[in-house]
């Protein structure tokens, strides 16, 4: 038990480091004054617009993780399926490497449904993947009709590649290691798509609030990229630093202006957490609503 506190704060220190190196060169790349009156002079009611895409996609999620869930027999009504995925955000927001909210999404169905850990951990798994899978997909579109093809060139062929084998190899994988999932592959990955794109419109309506006329595709792409990013473990909660470190690195090989990209990275996080608080009304959920 000992070692595996010691590990968890171990990853924790690990994940503090990376985001602070990527939070100091972002700070130093950057003209913060610039990104400062940037982030002031956003238009709240663009931004308002882009928090209720956002939460449409965190809707749409949920209904794809109970999707996941109905394949392991339990049965949860919508309405509360959404109050445990509010209360899992939460969780992911603020308890980096510890149990975070998948875990503890993980510990309530084991403790109410008596469900296999395993095969929880393999539903909320699987769900990670499939939206990670849509992320690469739908940046991989954006790359072609973008710059991004000419951005890594000679390799922009490999956009190609993605675009092609993304999905064949997600089914491949369902195939072989998740077969419990086979009956709701193709409904969770279109919902996937929903909610991928639901996203990239949240960031759209981010750049609109901050006055950006050009580059929007180039713009999404780069967001889809971070969106990937902030996915890898080495990262806090949201992507602390990750984000824009990959804004601001990406922003220079697609020639759109770093401190647009920064101010997106920022108002997105900024707009996840406030969204992620809505978690605290749910703190005592603690019976399940079965499904009528």
């Amino acid at each position: 038990m000992a070692s595996k506190k010691l590990k968890r704060w171990l990853k924790v220190a690990i994940q503090i480091v990376i985001a602070a190196f990527a939070i100091r060169y972002v700070v130093r790349t950057i003209d913060l004054d610039e990104l400062k009156v940037t982030l002031l002079s956003a238009n709240f009611g663009w931004l308002f617009l882009a928090f209720l895409a956002f939460n449409a996609s965190k809707a749409l999620s949920a209904l794809r993780l109970n999707y996941f869930f109905r394949a392991l027999g339990i049965q949860l009504k919508e309405r509360f399926n959404l109050k445990l995925y509010y209360l899992g955000m939460l969780y992911n927001q603020f308890l980096p490497g510890g149990i975070g909210g998948d875990g503890y999404k993980v510990y309530l169905l084991n403790k109410w449904y008596k469900t296999s850990v395993k095969s929880l951990i393999s539903a909320t798994l699987l769900d990670r993947v499939s939206g990670v899978v849509a992320l690469g997909f739908l940046a991989f579109i954006l790359g072609l009709i973008g710059h991004g093809q000419e951005a890594i060139a000679p390799f922009g062929w490999l956009l190609w590649v993605g675009l092609v084998v993304a999905y064949p190899s997600y089914y491949l994988l369902v195939h072989l290691l998740f077969k419990t999932f086979k009956s709701v592959n193709h409904i969770t990955n279109l919902q996937a798509l929903g909610v991928q794109s639901l996203q990239v419109i949240s960031a759209f309506l981010i750049l609109k609030s901050l006055g950006v006329e050009l580059g929007y595709i180039d713009y999404l792409t780069l967001f889809l990229v971070t969106s990937v990013a902030a996915t890898l473990p080495v990262s806090l909660p949201g992507g602390i630093g990750i984000r824009e470190l990959v804004m601001v690195k990406g922003a220079v090989f697609l020639l759109i202006d770093q401190t647009s990209a920064t101010a997106l990275a920022t108002l997105f996080f900024l707009i996840s957490l406030v969204s992620a608080l809505g978690g605290i009304a749910y703190l005592k959920l603690d019976r399940p609503e079965k499904a009528d």
